[in-house]
């Protein structure tokens, strides 16, 4: 029987675009296809841009207010 965890949440509330996606990237990496992350953040450019960019590497980006979950793709 599998256990599963509850994503890892980054607050990445006060970091500026684009180290914030840095970040998310850098916390993507060793994960496996299916597996998510969730992030914290600052509205506007942030909200905007950081889903944007999840998708475009091919990953699947969920946002509801301040918090994105990203489910890593290939």
């Amino acid at each position: 029987m599998s256990v599963v965890s509850e994503p890892t949440t980054l607050d990445l509330r006060g970091v500026i675009c684009p180290l914030n996606w840095v970040r998310a990237r850098l916390a993507l990496e060793p994960l496996e296809p299916g597996d998510a992350i969730r992030l914290r953040l600052d509205p506007g450019e942030a909200l905007e841009n950081v889903p944007r960019s999840a998708r475009e590497e091919g990953h699947r980006a969920d946002v509801a207010g301040d918090l994105v979950t990203i489910v890593k793709g290939r």
